[in-house]
């Protein structure tokens, strides 16, 4: 039914938790989208939420780290979960006031992924359901200040640019693929300035290059 998502094919390094699947955890969880959201009605605002520029230029500075791993071992089980969970909940307040920007503005149908926590749930898994909401959901798309740091949005945007739906900045702006293409380069460059692994985002911008080959 989803072969032609990115994340799609099913073939999850964690297949299910607490004997549920997790295909059928996703199912689920869209067929509760499926009774607010009418399909390809829906603004889906991106924005990041467990990376993105904070933890990079700001929270491994720091601490003179320079992975996620290296900040794990540096800061020891429960410091590391405290340091992760603030971030996550900055970022969600953050992804959170971006949809709210839309919504006084006159907008509905807002789709904000921040919110969101699925127990077990890990990045993969996330990923698939958020590339499906988009698919299924959204008839534009929306990117928060930073996406262009995130292995989350970048992906997400590709997403939206497989489907051919229109893409904003956090200004309002169009994001057209070249411009995005631009912004994740320069991301990448910094990062690798720094020292700092960027391979997820080279890997969704190595897709999305695909994708703007396929639809021009």
């Amino acid at each position: 039914m989803m072969t032609y998502l990115y994340y799609g094919n099913q073939n999850f390094e964690i297949t299910e938790f607490r004997d549920r699947k997790v295909i059928h955890e996703l199912e689920m969880a869209m067929t509760a989208f499926d009774c607010v959201i009418p399909d390809h009605s829906g603004i889906y605002c991106s924005t990041n939420i467990t990376t993105g520029r904070k933890l990079y230029f700001e929270i491994f500075k720091q601490y003179n780290v320079r992975s996620d791993s290296e900040l794990a071992t540096k800061l020891g089980n429960d410091r590391y979960t405290k340091v992760k969970r603030e971030l996550t909940q900055s970022n969600i307040q953050r992804g959170l006031a971006f949809a709210d920007s839309l919504r006084f503005r006159g907008f509905v149908n807002i789709i904000t992924p921040a919110p969101f926590i699925a127990h077990d749930f890990n990045q993969q898994h996330y990923l698939y359901l958020w590339e499906w909401t988009i698919i299924k959901k959204a008839y534009e798309a929306r990117f928060n200040e930073g996406w262009e740091f995130s292995k989350g949005c970048t992906m997400e945007y590709a997403a939206a640019t497989r489907k051919r739906i229109p893409r904003f900045d956090h200004m309002g702006r169009p994001l057209e693929p070249s411009e995005a293409i631009r912004k994740i380069e320069t991301a990448i460059g910094e990062l690798t300035d720094s020292k700092i692994s960027a391979d997820q985002l080279e890997y969704h911008l190595a897709y999305l290059k695909k994708i703007e080959t396929a639809n021009s």
